[in-house]
């Protein structure tokens, strides 16, 4: 009978309990779904990995965040755990610039199946099946060396039949501070290591193939479309299969829409009606977040650089697209920008100041806003609970995007006088 393939999953950037992007006020149930949404993804991820029997789950970096010390997360991550542990389902974890190895020897002692790859002087870990060994697990770095001779030797001493290689894993870990980057040769045949990261721009050079991870669910726009982990599967012929397995309750998407030749409103709802239903739908989508952008070839704006007209169309596209009872929406549009051949030319120069003021703007963090409210005497604003939610909330993005939509709106309305 052929041998059974090894199966792993491999996940990254989990972030459990790290907020998602907020704007504007939510239902209580809306609400739910994007402080829960991590969660959602990881307890997904621990099914699938019950369901598809697999060999070895492989979280590679930034599981948690350690300057939050969420108890929520850490529960979580036990939980997810202590489930797999009842199935004899092994998990390796590596840390991340999130969450540091100190950060994962604070926590109380995990279950017996979790094993913590922090630094590349690690030993490598054979992972086995009643007594057949299926792969060999490596903590590598870029400075990490692993030459076809050391896994003769590695090989011919735990292998039954020293010819029988086994499949070879690398498990990204964090850089050394002393480290210089010098990338070496590591022979190995898979790369496990999270995308986006430090540690995935410090790795060593291999022919093997080199998985990125992406986190299971997106924070921002700018971690767009369906998100999860990667299932691998490898044959007794060393030949590899690796899927995407989508876990990602909450999906965020970028739609641009044209409005060349859009007569009406109702003709242009229509036709974001269609692209929105021209999105692949995969299992699991509980909510879409998409941030749409209006496009034209013309000098026409047809109002829809204005801020009333474009929260009138969202609200519009959400009330034909939401259910309730089903898939979640929420639309973000942003206000058409006015042609700049409408505005005279005496306020251009104004214009081109006002845009660059805006990229000089210095970002303002919460302890210098506490300064400035101080240096004012405004205590009592400080004490405030109305101050502490505000203070959390409001992104500074959020604030320079709606300045910028107030200039252009100014400078639209003198172009029109």
């Amino acid at each position: 009978m052929a041998a059974k393939p090894l199966r792993l999953l491999h996940a990254a950037n989990l972030r459990l309990d790290c907020p998602l992007q907020q704007f504007g006020t939510w239902s209580d149930d809306v609400r739910d779904l994007l402080e829960s949404a991590t969660f959602t993804a990881f307890e997904r991820l621990i099914s699938v990995a019950i369901e598809r029997d697999i060999d070895a789950l492989l979280i590679t970096g930034n599981s948690f965040d350690a300057s939050v010390a969420s108890l929520s997360a850490e529960v979580a991550l036990r939980t997810g755990f202590e489930r797999l542990n009842e199935r004899s389902i092994p998990v390796f974890v590596t840390p991340g610039r999130l969450d540091p190895a100190g950060a994962w020897h604070d926590l109380p002692s995990l279950p017996e199946n979790v094993t913590i790859l922090a630094t590349a002087d690690d030993s490598p870990i054979d992972l086995m099946d009643r007594g057949r060994l299926l792969a060999t697990l490596v903590p590598v770095t870029s400075e990490t060396a692993v030459e076809p001779q050391e896994l003769e030797n590695i090989f011919a001493s735990r292998a039954a039949n020293p010819a029988d290689h086994p499949f070879v894993v690398g498990l990204a870990t964090p850089m050394r501070e002393s480290s210089r980057n010098l990338a070496r040769f590591a022979a190995l045949d898979w790369l496990a290591c999270p995308a986006g990261d430090d540690v995935a721009a410090n790795l060593p050079l291999t022919d093997g193939t080199i998985n990125a991870q992406s986190g299971p669910q997106g924070l921002s726009i700018d971690e767009a479309g369906p998100r999860g982990a990667t299932y691998l599967e490898v044959d007794a012929q060393r030949r590899i299969k690796q899927s995407q397995i989508n876990l990602s309750p909450i999906r965020w998407e970028r739609i641009t829409q044209s409005l060349d030749r859009v007569a009406s409103r109702d003709d242009l709802l229509e036709r974001m009606m269609a692209a929105v239903e021209r999105l692949s739908s995969p299992p699991g989508e509980l909510m879409r977040i998409i941030h749409w952008k209006l496009d034209r070839t013309t000098g026409e704006t047809r109002g829809w650089e204005m801020e009333s007209a474009i929260q009138e169309l969202s609200s519009s596209l959400t009330e034909l697209t939401d259910q309730p009872k089903g898939l979640r929406y929420i639309h973000q549009i942003q206000p058409l920008e006015p042609d700049l051949s409408l505005i005279e030319a005496a306020h251009r120069e104004l214009l081109t100041e006002f845009l660059l003021a805006l990229d000089r703007r210095s970002p303002v963090e919460r302890p210098s806003m506490n300064k400035w409210l101080a240096d004012a005497r405004l205590g009592e604003v400080l004490k405030s609970s109305h101050w502490e939610q505000w203070a959390d909330t409001v992104a500074p993005e959020v604030i320079a995007e709606r300045a910028q939509q107030l200039g252009w709106q100014w400078f639209a309305a003198i172009g029109k006088r």
